[in-house]
């Protein structure tokens, strides 16, 4: 430890006063910004983790909080995939503020890498008070072709929140696999189903896309979507 370092507190204490730094609103855009390039240069674990608790916090200049968390991004893609794996997968699993972080993964390890990592947390959402990071998760994966969402997702359309069986939908519905039909028209059956909206998505897919209702049909024809009719095994609007 150089004697700089031991006046500082060392780099330990440097790194906490900059994480700390990057993090505070009332600290002047100058300094966040000085701390964002140290931490960079440093480039360890805990420095990393500490660039992306930047994500965690809004600005109230919108403009001006955009620059800075383009800046954090821009940083934390420099360093490159090796120093940002681990902590970014750390740092997904325990904060909600995941979308920049995942669309480095996405960026310097693809979209395979990024799916891991969303059905990672996906499988940790077990919280039924909790359902806001579920949700958005789900949101994500919507933007994603990938067959393990076809074997994640449907137990997602059972979840007791409504916002989540919606999502789940939605990333299911964006799959390029016709065997996601059964799990949607079971969930467009189902008795407990209050959810037009929900009812209704389901419709709208299966009637693009020319899906057969198969053994749900009568059951469904018994208690359609508002809005729409079942006609022999297909969904028609009225």
């Amino acid at each position: 430890m150089g004697w700089l370092d031991w006046l500082t507190g060392g780099e330990d204490g440097q790194v906490k006063r900059h994480v700390k730094r990057i993090r505070n609103l009332n600290a002047q855009a100058e300094d966040r910004i000085s701390s964002a390039h140290w931490l960079a240069e440093l480039g360890t674990e805990e420095a990393v983790i500490g660039m992306l608790g930047r994500f965690s916090i809004n600005y109230e200049h919108r403009m001006k909080d955009t620059e800075e968390k383009n800046l954090v991004t821009d940083l934390l893609r420099g360093l490159g995939r090796d120093k940002l794996g681990k902590p970014i997968r750390a740092w997904c699993r325990k904060n909600e503020a995941f979308a920049r972080p995942l669309s480095l993964v996405h960026d310097l390890e693809g979209k395979s890498a990024a799916v891991d990592i969303l059905l990672d947390m996906l499988g940790r959402e077990v919280d039924p008070f909790k359902t806001e990071k579920k949700r958005q998760i789900l949101i994500k994966l919507s933007d994603y072709i990938d067959d393990r969402i076809c074997e994640r997702v449907p137990a997602c359309l059972e979840d007791f929140d409504e916002g989540i069986r919606y999502a789940a939908a939605e990333a299911l519905i964006a799959q390029d696999d016709a065997n996601i039909r059964v799990d949607l028209a079971r969930a467009l059956a189902r008795r407990d189903e209050e959810s037009n909206r929900l009812r209704v998505r389901i419709a709208e897919a299966f009637h693009k896309r020319g899906w057969q209702l198969g053994e749900y049909a009568e059951a469904i024809g018994e208690r359609p979507p508002v809005g729409w009719t079942v006609t022999g095994s297909e969904m028609r609007p009225n």
